[in-house]
């Protein structure tokens, strides 16, 4: 049976009212209609002149049939639009753009009455603003969550900062485990864990090149995934900004790559026993554009996107305005097409880095290049996105019979001219735990290399400070 939206909508969105300016302001566009609504500050005022883009001379379509770089250029009324308050859920030509994109990635087609389904799209300050908002609107104090383990760091400060509780779902090499989610499903009410918690309302996940742990769930994990939550009545909330940077299937045509299909767009199955809306998407240019553009976007069931747009029409009015038309010319300029092209390649330079980092980490950490050295660390090798999430052997501590990898790191890795992010943080329940989170996204070899050798020495000496005189080996 559908999901009952409005029943997962918190106090707080319940009560919002609706913003009484920006409530009005569509109607400024029908024809005949003298406006004396907005403040608007008369363009006459701004500075600017145009904005022109330049894109990068090994960046797809940069060059024209004739060879000279391609410029695009924004002036005249279109920059007078772009520099003025705009549309709370986003600017119009990326909207468009976004739609098309969708339709060809995802198989979800809008507002046209047929029975893939209506959904709502809204641009925001990164997706981390549409994050932030989303739980907002969903949750009450006290309200429950479930999230996967380790799961992303940003979530966690939000959740409770709203007094939300957090449940970690166990991960494997494919990200959540779908029987840990039944089981904690069906023992909800009599585990001594969650007995005395609210039934969640929702499950976050991070599908793709996970957040640390760097696992992506296949097609049919996420078939199974989203049967438990329809089964149970649970909000999908699919985080995945690093859909584009997937290194499997790196085929030389960047159009017949091929990707694990999305959970928003697997909603079409079975659509007709379960209907949709139980599904809220998440996805952001800053990996494959630009970070400092912060502009993300999400699509779902309009309930729930509409009441993020109506909390953002009272707190930051809309995103940028300059930064998504940069977006949006810069997509309609490329097509799909050229979009798809140009992730292609950023997954593929993402593709060369991590097999690079990861030749680094076998030699350094593992056995080394003559075989005799001992192994201080294990690892899954991601297939997409930017981490390597490292489970070190560490010495035991007072309850860490693994070790702590957060003494490691800001004790003796520290003290060695080396940093990655403790496991701890990765975690709801913030456990100690002997896994690092390391980045491979800017770091060159060189640096790699002296980096993680730095990082073994701060492993050595943790374990000769605990009285070891030689590592002793790792347990399989």
């Amino acid at each position: 049976m559908p999901l009952d939206l409005p029943s997962l909508l918190s106090q707080s969105s319940c009560d919002r009212p609706l913003s009484a300016i920006r409530g009005l302001l569509p109607l400024e566009s029908r024809p005949g209609v003298i406006s004396l609504l907005a403040g608007k500050p008369n363009p006459s005022g701004f500075p600017f002149d145009s904005i022109t883009l330049r894109l990068k001379p090994s960046v797809e379509g940069s060059k024209d049939a004739q060879g000279n770089p391609v410029e695009i250029t924004i002036d005249g009324s279109e920059l007078e639009r772009i520099l003025q308050y705009g549309s709370t859920n986003g600017d119009v030509t990326l909207e468009r753009e976004l739609t098309k994109l969708i339709s060809r990635v995802h198989h979800r087609t809008r507002n046209n009455g047929q029975p893939d389904g209506d959904f709502a799209l809204a641009i925001g300050s990164g997706s981390q603003d549409l994050l932030y908002k989303t739980i907002s609107i969903l949750f009450n104090p006290q309200d429950t969550v479930l999230v996967e383990s380790p799961v992303y760091p940003g979530f966690l400060p939000e959740l409770e900062t709203h007094r939300v509780k957090a449940v970690g779902i166990s991960t494997d090499e494919q990200g959540l485990s779908a029987q840990a989610l039944r089981d904690t499903l069906k023992n909800w009410h009599t585990s001594d864990t969650t007995k005395e918690l609210r039934f969640p309302k929702a499950l976050y996940t991070v599908p793709t090149g996970a957040n640390p742990a760097g696992t992506t769930a296949s097609t049919e994990r996420k078939r199974e995934i989203l049967a438990i939550a329809r089964e149970y009545g649970l909000l999908v909330l699919e985080d995945d900004p690093y859909y584009f940077l997937t290194f499997e299937d790196m085929s030389e045509d960047a159009l017949q790559q091929k990707r694990a299909l999305s959970y928003f767009a697997l909603e079409r199955e079975d659509a007709d026993k379960w209907g949709y809306g139980y599904v809220l998407r998440f996805e952001s240019f800053s990996k494959i554009l630009s970070a400092g553009m912060r502009v993300g976007f999400m699509v779902g069931p309009p309930t729930l996107v509409n009441a993020v747009v109506a909390l953002t029409a009272s707190s930051n009015l809309h995103t940028s305005g300059p930064a998504q038309a940069m977006a949006g010319e810069l997509m309609q300029y490329w097509g799909t097409d050229g979009f798809l092209r140009h992730t292609h390649n950023v997954a593929r330079m993402y593709k060369e880095r991590r097999d690079m980092f990861g030749r680094i980490i076998d030699t350094i950490l593992g056995r080394g290049e003559d075989g005799k050295q001992t192994p201080i660390a294990t690892y899954v090798t991601p297939v997409a996105g930017m981490f390597y999430w490292i489970k070190l052997h560490l010495p035991p501590t007072d309850g860490a019979p693994e070790g702590d990898s957060y003494r490691v790191i800001s004790e003796k890795a520290l003290e060695f001219g080396v940093l990655a992010m403790p496991g701890g943080a990765f975690f709801a329940d913030k456990r100690k735990t002997p896994y690092v989170r390391t980045s491979f996204s800017l770091i060159e070899p060189q640096d790699a290399h002296e980096a993680i050798l730095r990082l073994r020495r701060a492993v050595e000496s943790a374990w000769k400070d605990a009285g070891y005189d030689e590592i002793p080996a790792m347990q399989t």
